[in-house]
């Protein structure tokens, strides 16, 4: 996989959970404080495993061409442990909250 393949790889993954995050985040507004607290301990909880995600992103993003050869196995190893964080935080997310996507 090329460096720009990984980038977009990633920033997909991560524009994804995003976009679903902040959509989540507009519907619950209404809710009652019980009900948001529980929501907003499960966003706390995914968060950050999106900023690591982001964070890999950059580490990925940060890498000189001429070193992409070298580095490509551990960061693509890198990415894939983000992306199964980001994955299962986003999966306990949806479990906690799950009556706001149906």
């Amino acid at each position: 996989m090329t460096k720009d393949e990984l980038l977009s790889k990633i920033q997909s993954s991560i524009d994804e959970r995003q976009a679903q995050l902040s959509a989540l985040k507009d519907k619950v507004k209404d809710e009652s404080e019980e009900r948001m607290s529980d929501i907003r301990a499960a966003i706390d909880d995914l968060e950050p495993k999106l900023e690591q995600a982001k964070a890999k992103a950059q580490e990925v993003a940060d890498t000189a061409d001429d070193k992409w050869d070298d580095v490509k196995d551990s960061l693509e190893e890198g990415w894939d442990e983000a992306s199964a964080k980001l994955e299962k935080g986003w999966d306990n997310f949806t479990s906690s909250v799950k009556s706001f996507f149906s």
